[in-house]
């Protein structure tokens, strides 16, 4: 579980941030990875993404095959925001 302070420190290290809502996979996951391939080690993606299926289960399961840390957090009624730090 995040707390509030580690969500703040999470969101000061975010280096560029997407916004997804309203697209659908593939999508989703091709944006979210072609902004990946930008950053550099230790850096954070923030995605921002209304489409369940692309905020629950593709873009968590490309993180943990790539072993990259994800926290999701839902705002609102179906918008998540996904804070993906790159790894490699």
């Amino acid at each position: 579980m995040t707390t509030d302070a580690s969500l703040e420190a999470l969101r000061a290290r975010v280096a560029q941030a997407v916004d997804l809502r309203g697209q659908i996979c593939p999508y989703t996951l091709m944006e979210t990875r072609d902004a990946l391939k930008e950053l550099t080690q230790g850096q954070v993606l923030e995605v921002i993404c209304d489409y369940e299926p692309a905020a629950k289960t593709t873009i968590p399961s490309f993180c943990t095959k790539k072993g990259y840390p994800l926290e999701t957090v839902e705002e609102e009624a179906s918008v998540w925001r996904l804070y993906i730090e790159k790894t490699d």
